[in-house]
């Protein structure tokens, strides 16, 4: 029987696949419609992939392990094998947390101190996943209005869950 660690690690290798599949749709745009601004969460394609990013390294740097990093700022241009390379970087980082949880860790507090608060390691997990989601969301819908196809999200075609 799968445990539930098990299924997070799984759904985070998704994510991730899912990840890189829109950094290539993105950096296959027009340079022009990459970076446009479009009044969103943050102006660009470009920021707001930049910013799932930083969601990914503030949850498994600063939060959990209390180090900083630094943010990419807005409107930065990054090559495609830079962007690619910056996803590998935070794929790795985030796998190399999970990889060492046990299941009983799941329920382990740690104090975030930018929020002056505790969660556990579940609830960072599960916040990632549903902060992942709402931006992938947006970039969708960003596309759509391009008339570019999101690459496609649908976990029950992976058998797996």
């Amino acid at each position: 029987m799968t445990t539930e660690l098990q299924t997070l690690r799984e759904l985070y290798r998704y994510h991730f696949r899912r990840l890189r599949a829109y950094c290539r749709t993105i950096w296959d745009l027009p340079v022009k419609e990459r970076y446009r601004d479009r009044r969103s969460t943050f102006p660009s394609l470009v920021d707001i992939y930049l910013h799932i990013l930083d969601d990914y390294r503030f949850w498994f740097v600063q939060a959990y392990t209390g180090k900083t990093f630094q943010d990419f700022p807005l409107g930065i241009h990054l090559t495609r094998a830079q962007a690619e390379r910056a996803t590998r970087d935070v794929e790795r980082l985030v796998m190399n947390v999970l990889s060492k949880l046990r299941s009983e860790d799941l329920r382990r507090k740690f104090y975030i101190r930018v929020d002056r608060r505790s969660i556990t390691i579940r609830a960072m997990l599960l916040q990632m996943i549903q902060g992942d989601l709402q931006h992938k969301g947006e970039l969708n819908a960003l596309l759509w209005q391009m008339n570019v196809a999101p690459p496609r999200v649908d976990l029950h075609r992976t058998n797996r869950f």
